[in-house]
């Protein structure tokens, strides 16, 4: 997906621990949530890894052409056992337009 938006909100860098599914090991993952609009819509975005390390505090008064992907994870609920699904939209590119 590509769109031209707004920076609304860019957190600090962030870091959340999950767990690898081939080795069961508890790992890290560096990054930086957005939260953006392209007028109509506002979205999440994120930049993860050594990209969010050395993500730059953007200026929220430009324009922007994202370039993201989405992906859709889906997993059984502990607390009623439903399959549930959620949507991560990650940012691959961000350049002013």
């Amino acid at each position: 997906m590509e769109k031209t938006v707004r920076i609304v909100e860019q957190s600090e860098l962030l870091q959340r621990k999950y767990t690898d599914k081939n080795t069961g090991e508890e790992k890290v993952i560096n990054c930086v949530q957005f939260k953006l609009t392209d007028g109509i819509d506002t979205f999440i975005g994120e930049i993860t890894g050594e990209r969010a390390v050395n993500c730059p505090k953007y200026d929220k008064n430009y324009f922007y052409q994202v370039q993201c992907t989405m992906v859709v994870r889906g997993w059984n609920s502990q607390q009623t056992g439903e399959q549930k699904q959620a949507t991560t939209i990650y940012i691959e590119r961000i350049n002013v337009k």
